[in-house]
């Protein structure tokens, strides 16, 4: 790959002058000839060039024209110029500089001075293009930007970091970085954030940072310390992201992944993890578990006579009050369709269990107003008991659903226990 090779654009009317220049500069640079200010003008901004050589003394327009007008233009203002002419003296150099050029050499010209000249304004022109981007990326920039002292005190921050945090700049400016810190984590976690970019020159992670408001919200936070030319410290840099969205999505597709969403209750993925952790527990401390399959009775005929939309607000209405009438401690899923899965731990004795699905029936059966309409939907439960019916997840819900098929049996309406002898050893 070749080596880039920066642009110069020689303007002086003495085809001697262009051939001196261009014999002495074009092995280092890519070198372009104008002999009018016109041309230069041109030429310039059609092809911008990384830096004008300028003669002043110039048929129809002498070289300061051409400067003032070149820093006139936005598409050739940023281009440093470098006056060559016989027309010395101090005034002849003030009339230049306020032309607006960078530098001012007279003829005759030493040409090892002339090179370490075009060196020093190209070198001095990349240090400011630097500046002006990172400048621009500052204040334009999305993310919140807050630069400190070597001694943590707020130097400067950027719009976004005030728009994020509710801080006016006024707000910050000579206090230290400690001020945004939040309660939510313990002095040991800052201990750890700064040794890490002692011993490191950077950390980066999640953390929660103190609102004008008072409140804390998440960030993702990336702090660097710069160094100066002896190796110490000079500043520090934080870069703040407000990543709620992000978390909010996140949230909201953890919900989605194991919540029904029509109900809002756990789903089947969900339930079945409930169900293991709850079996695990009712083993380890020898403590009954009742596990209820439940389904509707007369749920068919509500969809086929008044459509899906109204079986789902039935379906919506039953969560909300089996959720009403459980208690804390228990958990009620949706299995899919019309059948919903609950756990129920400590349920004891006998008048616990009675208590229990009494209350559930009778909240279901209560008429669900709809469409002008008194809608009513009874359930048939079954229910399996841990470990006196099963410890594995799958078997207690097919017992538990045999059971179910056998209150259906019965007259709907009803729970029922299950039974080996009469809804059979399943294996």
């Amino acid at each position: 790959m070749s080596q880039y090779r920066p642009t110069l654009l020689i303007v002086d009317d003495s085809p001697s002058n262009i051939r001196l220049l261009g014999g002495a500069l074009g092995d280092d640079y890519e070198v372009r000839f104008s002999t009018s200010g016109d041309e230069a003008l041109r030429l310039a901004r059609r092809l911008p060039p990384d830096l004008v050589l300028l003669d002043v003394v110039m048929p129809a327009m002498d070289g300061y024209q051409v400067c003032r007008r070149l820093k006139a233009d936005p598409a050739t203002r940023d281009i440093p110029i470098i006056f060559i002419t016989s027309a010395c003296g101090e005034e002849n150099e003030v009339h230049g500089f306020q032309a607006g050029a960078a530098d001012y050499i007279s003829k005759p010209i030493n040409i090892p001075v002339l090179r370490t000249r075009i060196r020093n304004q190209l070198e001095l022109h990349r240090a400011f293009a630097e500046l002006r981007l990172a400048a621009s990326v500052f204040h334009n920039t999305m993310e919140g930007i807050l630069v400190a002292d070597a001694d943590r005190i707020i130097i400067k921050v950027n719009e976004a970091f005030c728009g994020m945090t509710g801080y006016r700049p006024e707000d910050l400016l000579g206090l230290n970085m400690t001020m945004l810190q939040s309660d939510r984590h313990e002095a040991s976690f800052y201990d750890h954030i700064w040794e890490a970019v002692r011993r490191n020159g950077h950390w980066a992670g999640e953390i929660w940072s103190r609102m004008k408001n008072g409140e804390s919200h998440p960030q993702l936070l990336n702090l660097s310390r710069v160094e100066n030319a002896g190796g110490g410290t000079s500043h520090f840099v934080a870069l703040h992201s407000d990543i709620r969205f992000l978390l909010d999505q996140a949230r909201q597709l953890e919900r989605l992944a194991y919540h029904d969403a029509l109900t809002g209750l756990p789903n089947r993925r969900l339930l079945m993890d409930r169900l293991q952790h709850a079996i695990a527990l009712s083993l380890r401390h020898r403590t009954p578990l009742a596990v209820a399959v439940l389904d509707l009775d007369g749920f068919k005929p509500v969809n086929d006579r008044l459509g899906h939309h109204a079986g789902d607000a039935v379906l919506a209405r039953v969560a909300e009050r089996l959720s009403g009438v459980l208690r804390m401690s228990d958990t009620v899923g949706r299995f899919g369709g019309d059948e919903f899965v609950l756990i129920l731990p400590d349920l004891e004795i006998a008048s616990d269990i009675e208590t229990v699905f009494a209350r559930i029936l009778e909240a279901i059966a209560e008429p669900v107003s709809l469409f002008e309409e008194h809608i009513v939907v009874t359930a048939s439960i079954g229910v399996a008991f841990c470990p006196a019916d099963g410890a594995e997840p799958e078997l207690l819900l097919q017992r538990a659903d045999r059971a179910m098929y056998r209150a259906k049996a019965s007259g709907r309406h009803r729970y029922r226990i299950f039974d080996a002898g009469r809804d059979g050893t399943v294996y």
